[in-house]
């Protein structure tokens, strides 16, 4: 399991018990854990975690010119695309009062949200300002066809895992933590800084790359 996981790591995954279980239960044993950051280590990485614990990734351990630039660009997604997407999940969770949508492990029904969005006029406006977000083709147009991309655009990012094709059921995945942690950084900066400093926020920053 050791050379699986760290396939994951360097390959910018966030490893958690939603989507890949193996490599959460091998980092889960302290000896395995330093037998990975040891070999990170090796390669200017180290081993890190969210902020409550519902994801491993690799972070840098150092951040050079070219890292800042990466991160900047990272934030940028966020700031302009991913935000918007979530806010709006998350407002459709509170209207069909189902809170805990952020926690890592949470279940997401497709027909359940589409069901909630008929019904709510300001929820419609909302998923149609979001139609250009989703990557591909556009769809038939429908709000059906929008939520859809939009779903599988929180897939594709990693932060959705399909947990039950037939019954179209989404689990939310730890690195919606990270999302959370960035979103957090943006609001308290209002903006992205132009230098980012090196001991503010480090895990989460670093991630980014």
């Amino acid at each position: 399991m050791f050379e699986q996981t760290l396939t994951l790591l360097l390959a910018g995954e966030f490893i958690c018990n939603v989507r890949y279980q193996d490599a959460w239960r091998f980092l889960e044993d302290e000896e395995s854990r330093n037998e990975v950051d040891a070999f990170l280590g090796k390669l200017g990485r180290r081993l890190a975690r969210t902020r409550h614990g519902g994801a491993w990734f690799a972070a840098y351990q150092k951040i050079g010119p070219t890292e800042r630039k990466a991160m900047r660009e990272g934030f940028a997604e966020i700031k302009h695309n991913l935000r918007l997407l979530v806010g709006f999940f998350v407002h459709l969770m509170q209207t069909m009062r189902q809170d805990q949508f952020l926690a890592p492990g949470s279940l997401i029904e497709a027909n359940r949200l589409m069901g909630a969005i008929d019904q709510n006029p300001n929820l419609r406006s909302e998923l149609q300002a979001l139609a250009g977000l989703g990557r591909g083709p556009t769809g038939d147009g429908t709000h059906r066809g929008t939520l859809d991309r939009l779903l599988k655009k929180l897939r594709d990012e990693g932060y959705l895992e399909l947990a039950n094709p037939e019954r179209e059921i989404y689990a939310v995945t730890g690195k919606i933590e990270y999302l959370q942690e960035v979103v957090d950084f943006l609001m308290a900066h209002q903006s992205i800084p132009d230098e980012i400093e090196e001991e503010s926020d480090a895990d989460t920053q670093e991630s980014l790359l």
